[in-house]
């Protein structure tokens, strides 16, 4: 099975007429005589919780109900239906086809992540379809500062992202729950996978690397172990596989701080965490210094965490050289004092304070101390005396912002930044 392509809606609207129900959420605009959709999630899993609620406004509707799979592929196939007592119609003439994606287990997108791996299909909105409008919401439901913001809370109980485009009409998802790795622990000797799953038959565990490859089949539920006489390679993929077909699958790439982590793999012993992430040197996501720096240097590290947390984030490792030898905090002053050291360092030069995390990782009785900046989607600026300076991350480079770069990070910015 390919892990994206294109499928027929006629077998979308097929499978959903062979379902007795499904859970569905519809985002709707209008007012209370014609109400058009905007955006509908509907998910095809018996499972899934499940909360019934309506927030009612005068231009906009929200609706998570549990309906009849028939009446769904309806209004799949374009046609008016009664919901809730509100005529609910659908925009332009239904689409020939859906994108399709399979994702594996723990993979975000699009602001979704699950356990299990999944099928999703997505069926994009007709660009001539009624928007939402940007005024207040109030009224039978929470109230919010415009529609994108309820959209978000209603969809994932999240703050509205402006970097993210709800560019979808629909998105159906399909749960996979075969076999899954719900967590991964690497030690520097040794890495164990716990599968879970429904279906579990016939399947096996392999591990994979540039130069060979462990195989465990599966008999069950339960933990499996890999022993790593040396280590976890950097090209490593674990694969839960059956008939030629994955169930689900990790992979170890050097991390990218200041994105989401994958919460099903556990680094009990964060050295070998720290080698892949030097593995690839310096760069766009990555900057190193050997110790808490003073004057210029600091200067230059500043500048650098305010790049990352303007663009995509990144990390800065304090006690690693520019050869990328772990050398670790000095002694004196105690590794505490240099972790206040840099957070006020951050918090009086680097204007809003990004999100970050200070972390000390422990390597071969070295202490580095990690500092995972996250991106932000807005401008934020190294305060140099009474002058706001932006920069961005090039490469290994951080270098000052030109004008577009810095107009645009303001746009996207949700609220207004006073310097």
């Amino acid at each position: 099975m390919v892990n994206s392509g294109q499928t027929n809606t006629a077998q979308l609207v097929a499978m959903l007429n062979e379902r007795a129900a499904v859970n569905v959420k519809l985002a709707l605009v209008g007012n209370a005589q014609r109400w058009q959709l905007h955006h509908g999630q509907v998910t095809l899993d018996d499972d899934t919780s499940l909360q019934e609620q309506a927030w009612r406004y005068s231009t906009a509707t929200f609706l998570e109900s549990r309906l009849p799979g028939p009446m769904v592929a309806a209004l799949l196939r374009g046609e008016e239906q009664d919901i809730d007592g509100i005529r609910v119609v659908c925009p332009g003439p239904p689409s020939a086809t859906a994108s399709t994606y399979r994702l594996r287990g723990r993979e975000e997108w699009d602001r979704v992540s699950t356990p299990w791996p999944r099928t999703e299909w997505t069926i994009s909105r007709d660009t001539n379809a009624a928007h939402p409008g940007y005024g207040l919401l109030v009224g039978d439901g929470p109230s919010f500062l415009n529609f994108d913001h309820a959209l978000s809370a209603f969809l994932h109980q999240r703050p509205y992202d402006p970097t993210t485009n709800r560019a979808d009409l629909w998105r159906i998802t399909l749960p996979q729950r075969a076999g899954w790795l719900s967590q991964i622990t690497i030690r520097p000797d040794l890495l164990t996978a716990v599968i879970d799953g429904e279906d579990l038959h016939g399947a096996e565990l392999e591990l994979s690397w540039a130069a060979g490859h462990q195989i465990h089949p599966v008999d069950g539920a339960g933990t499996y172990p890999f022993p790593l006489p040396h280590g976890l390679a950097h090209d490593s993929l674990l694969m839960l596989r059956r008939d030629g077909q994955w169930l689900d699958w990790r992979s170890f790439p050097p991390p990218a701080y200041g994105r989401a982590r994958d919460a099903s793999v556990v680094w009990e012993r964060p050295g070998p965490e720290l080698e892949l992430l030097l593995a690839n040197g310096e760069g766009q996501h990555l900057e190193c210094k050997q110790e808490v720096p003073e004057g210029e240097s600091r200067k230059k590290m500043l500048k650098t965490i305010a790049a990352f947390a303007s663009q995509d984030g990144g990390t800065v490792l304090i006690g690693v050289r520019d050869d990328l030898q772990i050398v670790g905090l000095p002694e004196e002053p105690n590794v505490d004092k240099q972790v206040l050291q840099v957070v006020g360092m951050i918090r009086d030069n680097v204007e809003p304070v990004p999100s970050y995390d200070p972390r000390v990782i422990d390597h071969d009785g070295k202490k580095v101390l990690a500092l995972e900046v996250s991106g932000g989607g807005q401008m934020y600026a190294y305060r140099n005396g009474q002058r706001a300076e932006f920069y961005v991350r090039v490469g290994p480079n951080t270098v000052p912002a030109r004008h577009h770069e810095i107009a645009a990070g303001f746009q996207r910015t949700p609220t207004t930044t006073t310097f």
